[in-house]
């Protein structure tokens, strides 16, 4: 768990299964992913059950995004090895523009370089994506 002035990030629970159900099956969602298909509930609740294998081994990982104990958003550190992790994060549309994805970036940067002593990480943002390219510039990644 990594804790912010407003957030925590955290390990996946059950109980966010229906969080997880609506954000993974939002259709509008999936021009961020790489995943454009439903997942049933059975799926998702698999997905958790097992998604506590370390970064090490799974080469990813997903941390929800924890205010006052309702889950606003999902980051993702995925394509792991020992010189760089690429990130991704999506906020729940009701918690947007409330500066949760800069404290989680920032937050999640800071844990990959000083825990899993990563030299680079990076992100693949849409050119159409202005709020994500807006995110990232202001948390010093560069084109």
């Amino acid at each position: 768990m990594l804790k912010g002035k407003k957030i925590i990030l955290r390990s996946l629970q059950h109980t966010d299964l229906s969080f997880l159900y609506n954000i993974e099956n939002n259709q509008e969602n999936w021009q961020f992913g790489s995943e454009k298909r439903q997942y049933t509930h059975e799926e998702l609740a698999s997905y958790i059950k097992n998604a506590k294998v370390d970064i090490l081994i799974a080469k990813q990982y997903r941390f929800i995004i924890d205010f006052m104990h309702i889950p606003v958003g999902i980051i993702d550190l995925f394509n792991y090895n020992l010189n760089s992790v690429e990130v991704g994060v999506i906020i729940n549309e009701d918690y947007r523009n409330k500066g949760f994805a800069r404290e989680a970036l920032n937050l999640v940067v800071d844990y990959v370089f000083a825990k899993l002593n990563i030299k680079k990480v990076c992100a693949s943002v849409a050119i159409n994506n202005l709020a994500s390219i807006n995110l990232f510039y202001s948390c010093n990644f560069q084109l």
